[in-house]
């Protein structure tokens, strides 16, 4: 199967799970990433705002920010280019690319070798690590200049083992799904 085949047979699952699931599956995925050692010892944490396709990320960004950690969102700046920037407050976000939620411009630039841990979306992922994006390259592109440990969520009715890959796919470190947090590092293949 194609990455293009994959994205439009994944997004098919995705419409097709209940609601009930994907609240109580969202939630279980944020309460495993917030109970986890990499979020306690993290102090600059880079994560995204989950769009409705995607796991609701919004528990981890209020946590963050009532826990005192510098929390760094994506800013894309034009296609497949991304930056991290910080907010203070989620009144900081506003409507940015591709109607998602993002950083204001006027948010500092935190640097992703500043980061202590990267928390990334995708289509779908696997227990290997491997993540298929959504097409745009941003998070492949930025993720190669990241040194800290890197989270990819993903409800479990959506993971799917056979994705394709190229040399340019970058590979998460975890994968966290409403069952737990895997570590991708101990079964690569």
């Amino acid at each position: 199967m194609t990455k293009a085949e994959l994205r439009a047979a994944i997004a098919d699952r995705v419409k097709n799970l209940s609601p009930v699931y994907c609240r109580e599956a969202d939630a279980a995925i944020c309460a495993h990433v917030l109970r986890s050692p990499l979020y306690e010892s993290a102090r600059t944490i880079f994560c995204y705002v989950g769009t409705s396709r995607e796991i609701d990320t919004m528990p981890l960004l209020h946590a963050a920010l009532r826990d005192g950690k510098a929390l760094a969102l994506p800013y894309c700046q034009s296609l497949g280019v991304m930056e991290a920037r910080r907010i203070n407050d989620l009144s900081d976000l506003v409507t940015g690319r591709y109607n998602i939620l993002a950083p204001k411009l006027q948010c500092p630039l935190v640097e992703p070798e500043d980061l202590d841990l990267a928390i990334v979306p995708c289509c779908t992922a696997n227990s290997r690590g491997q993540r298929l994006g959504y097409g745009g390259g941003f998070y492949d592109r930025y993720l190669t200049r990241v040194k800290c440990p890197t989270v990819v969520l993903c409800r479990r009715h959506i993971v799917c083992e056979d994705i394709p890959v190229e040399d340019y796919d970058q590979i998460m470190d975890y994968l966290v799904t409403e069952r737990g947090i895997a570590d991708c590092r101990q079964i690569r293949f």
